[in-house]
């Protein structure tokens, strides 16, 4: 099972930056999720010490307060962060260091006159960021109950598929896929050819690939349906959204048919314009990573050394390693299960039954009844 584990949430306190922190405690809601609330002080050589002073304490006064209201509404793990610098390029690398899954962005537009325009941060994170960015135009936030995921049989579009199912699984939305195909016109003074029979042929075989490239998708699990279209790939996914309303448009925006033009390159002022409704572009990162493996990607060398200890026999230090692992990753199974092995071993077994339940709960609650009896836990 894939699930989101870290929301940032770029926040400089304009209504469009609260908009995306409502979505962000939505999408907490659903996937258990943390939530960090990232607000960046430009640098600004101009601004003496008591007026950056005083716009510090006033950041952290709005900020506990923006926290304050995350919990009342039941999301138990959030935090804030104040750091200085270019707003876009500290988010980042914010989001790098701190392995977050994606960064959930205001459009920027206050305007009425632009309401669909991204705000400069807004347009340079989509264009410099790696990590996935889900960006909330500044509609009321209200639940996603339809999402829309072009396809061009990219890796770039496997993985916006991958990422639409597990959205739509875990929203109980539903999902259309669709795959536009671009017919050709071939003109010859000397040969003569039947435009409508060549293109009837080309788009059967892009029919066929489009079923092929979906067999290895669990799309029985979902809610959904597949179109396949002719026309300009970006203008088609337009027209699509516009005409079913739809909630979320989520794709790769380094495919290779142009359909990266739609968030991306020369059109995209004019495009986001147009675009009515929140959209979640990815490139080379999932939006949405494996659970266990990111926690053992991210603990690696500490459950390495606990377990290490384990080996030699050092029981004590291995279970103040993991315990230390613990407080960082709470919900992390690899590190639970150390702690029943290491507290079995100690004949500690009122502690190992404590983390034996603590970690089937977390199992439950994160994958389903169903995953109990494929980790063992004894």
């Amino acid at each position: 099972m894939k699930l989101l584990q870290n929301i940032l949430v770029p926040v400089d306190f304009s209504e469009s930056s609260l908009k995306a922190v409502e979505t962000a405690i939505f999408l907490a809601k659903a996937f258990q999720s943390q939530v960090i609330l990232l607000h960046v002080i430009e640098n600004d050589i101009h601004i003496n010490s008591k007026t950056i002073q005083t716009l510090e304490h006033f950041t952290k006064n709005n900020l506990e307060e923006l926290e304050n209201n995350i919990k009342f509404q039941g999301i138990t793990h959030v935090r804030t962060i104040i750091e200085k610098g270019v707003a876009f390029e500290v988010i980042i690398s914010f989001a790098q260091r701190e392995n977050i899954n994606v960064i959930v962005a205001g459009a920027g537009s206050d305007s009425k006159e632009n309401a669909y325009k991204l705000g400069t941060t807004a347009e340079k994170l989509m264009r410099k960021n790696q990590i996935p960015l889900w960006i909330v135009k500044d509609d009321d936030v209200k639940p996603i109950q339809k999402i829309l995921c072009p396809l061009d049989f990219s890796d770039a579009s496997k993985r916006a598929l991958s990422n639409a199912i597990t959205l739509s699984q875990r929203l109980n939305a539903e999902l259309t896929i669709l795959n536009v195909y671009k017919p050709v016109h071939y003109f010859s003074s000397r040969l003569q050819v039947d435009n409508n029979e060549e293109n009837n042929s080309l788009r059967a075989e892009q029919e066929k690939e489009l079923y092929d490239f979906l067999k290895s998708y669990q799309l029985q699990t979902i809610k959904h349906d597949v179109e396949l279209v002719d026309g300009e790939p970006f203008l088609e996914i337009l027209k699509k959204i516009k005409q079913d309303n739809f909630d979320l448009l989520l794709m790769g925006t380094t495919g290779k048919t142009g359909l990266s033009r739609l968030l991306m390159g020369s059109v995209t002022e004019k495009v986001t314009r147009e675009l009515p409704c929140n959209f979640v572009t990815t490139k080379s990162i999932d939006i949405t990573d494996d659970y266990i493996a990111s926690n053992i990607k991210g603990m690696e060398s500490i459950i390495n050394t606990a377990k290490e200890l384990l080996n030699q026999g050092e029981y004590d230090q291995a279970i103040e390693k993991f315990s230390m692992a613990l407080k960082q990753y709470p919900d992390n199974i690899p590190v639970l299960l150390g702690l029943i092995k290491a507290h079995k071993i100690r004949g500690n077994n009122q502690k190992a039954k404590y983390f034996r339940s603590y970690a089937r709960d977390i199992i439950q609650r994160i994958w389903g009844e169903e995953y109990l009896s494929k980790i063992d836990l004894d």
